[in-house]
């Protein structure tokens, strides 16, 4: 299984080089939880092409998560033309993080620049309960709440979910935490399955719900 990944941009202070980075903790996560997985960076190009896209012969795209959106638009672009490729060739798409945020930013949705003064409420580096809102999920994970963890400053209200996106899990203050496309093999969660947290099980089954829809092509 060809999973494609993006990666974050930073900045190497001593020299000032832009340079791509993936962290270590993504490809142990699928080492450990999809055997079957072959990760693939996706290096952040100046020059998007479709058949570069098309000779990686994807099953899955992953939207990584790293940089708010804005902070780097080599990066802003590649992952929206990396989203326009797979929705076109019927590539299923999963995004964490800010992966999770450019999904609903690209199909029209907006994003909330400081969640944590929106809502009152700390969302770095703590874990919260989310309400599993959506029938099937709650079916699909067998419980209505769970924990997980949370790293980010900017987030996604409700009233700025895409048209196109239905939310599964939502936080206090109407804080969304994971939608799915009602039509396309697309999902996106807020929290970090590769980092320590408490729902291990509940992130397998999610992204298998995903990865049963490559088998199905």
């Amino acid at each position: 299984m060809q999973i494609g990944i993006t990666q974050r941009i930073i900045k190497e202070p001593n020299h000032g080089e832009l340079r791509d980075e993936l962290s270590h903790d993504w490809i142990d996560y699928f080492t450990k939880n999809f055997p079957k997985a072959f990760l693939i960076p996706i290096p952040n190009f100046r020059i998007l092409d479709d058949d570069w896209f098309e000779n990686l012969n994807l099953d899955l795209l992953i939207l990584s998560n790293g940089n708010d959106l804005g902070e780097f638009s080599r990066r802003d672009k590649l992952e929206r033309h990396a989203i326009e490729y797979a929705v076109n060739n019927s590539i299923p798409i999963i995004g964490f993080c800010r992966g999770f945020q450019i999904i609903n930013e690209y199909f029209g949705g907006r994003l909330n620049s400081n969640i944590e003064e929106t809502t009152k409420q700390k969302h770095v580096s703590i874990e919260h309960e989310v309400e599993i809102v959506n029938k099937r999920y709650v079916q699909m994970l067998e419980k209505k709440i769970i924990k997980v963890n949370s790293y980010h400053n900017h987030g996604v209200l409700i009233d700025g979910l895409s048209p196109s996106l239905k939310a599964f899990a939502i936080s206090e203050r109407s804080v969304v935490e994971g939608f799915f496309h009602e039509e396309l093999p697309i999902m996106g969660i807020q929290w970090h399955p590769e980092r320590s947290n408490n729902c291990q099980l509940e992130n397998k089954i999610l992204i298998d719900s995903i990865i049963n829809k490559i088998n199905k092509k």
